[in-house]
Parts: C-alpha cells; structure tokens; sequence
C-alpha cells in the first residue's frame, strides 16, 4: 500500500452539511478499497486564481490516505462524475504526513487596502515618471551638451 495526496475543490453554492456529505463520500470510496485516511485537512471556501466552470469561488480538501493503486482509477471516475467537484489532483505522497495548515487569511488587494479615493501613485511619484519622449525625467535638469557644429571633430568647429 503507498501513501497518497488528493486534494479536491467543491463548488461554493452547498451548505456545511453537504460538504461533510462529499467529504465523507471520499472517505467511504478510500475506506470500500481497505485504505486508510491518514490526515484530512479542510481549508474552507477560498477565492480562485481564475474563474473554472463559471466559479470564482471554492470550498478546498486535501486528504492524505493510504491505499492501493487500484482505487486510483475509481477515485478518478468519481470525481468526474460528481458534478459538485470543481477540480481535483491525486497524487503519489513522499515522506511523512505533514501536520494541517492553518488556514491562511484571504489577501486584500493593494487597492482596496488603501481605499477607493487613493491613487496608486502619490502626486510627486507622477511627476517624476519618465517622459519617455525626453528620456529623462521631467523633474531633472537639462543636460550639459556641448554645442553643435557644423563639421565633424577633424576639421573646424563653425564660429
């Protein structure tokens, strides 16, 4: 028997109670095929990093069990056919069976951190953006250039 990783998104519109039920229904299917769960780690509903199946939103599981390659297979075929599973991954687990994570707090976007009225630049960052017509800076001082000439160095400089 090897030890594996399967960590699954739920979809965002069910209740407590039918999380526990799809949970459970995982644990049930490991269990059929004599497996063990060793750790179950419940991260709770977080925001997606891009829209899958029309939800911006997920209920995240990971489970480490110990079973045999044959349930792989079945596992697979669940989870494709159960439609409250978003996305899922099944992996070959190395090492021992880290301790859960705390569930991480959501991140605040910058902006939204500093309000709605505040601009991502401050005012004297503007002006010294680069005018990229110059290439300098607006707010620095002209260069130092010499004058033109009229001819090139090896022969006489216009007066």
């Amino acid at each position: 028997m090897r030890v594996y990783e399967t960590t699954f998104i739920l979809s965002p519109q069910a209740d407590d109670a039918s999380f526990d039920r799809q949970i459970r229904s995982v644990t049930g299917l490991i269990e059929k095929y004599n497996g063990t769960v060793l750790k179950e780690d419940r991260w709770g509903i977080r925001r997606l990093a891009y829209p899958i199946k029309k939800f911006t939103q997920g209920f995240y599981t990971r489970l480490v069990f110990e079973a045999t390659n044959n349930l792989l297979g079945d596992l697979d075929r669940f989870y494709r056919l159960e439609e409250a599973y978003i996305r899922y991954l099944t992996v070959s687990y190395e090492g021992k069976p880290i301790e859960p994570s705390e569930p991480r707090p959501e991140r605040r976007s910058r902006r939204r951190a500093m309000g709605s009225t505040a601009t991502p630049f401050s005012s004297s960052a503007r002006r010294r953006r680069t005018c990229w017509s110059r290439r300098r800076t607006r707010t620095s001082r002209p260069r130092n250039r010499r004058p033109p000439t009229c001819a090139p160095r090896w022969k006489k400089a216009c007066t």
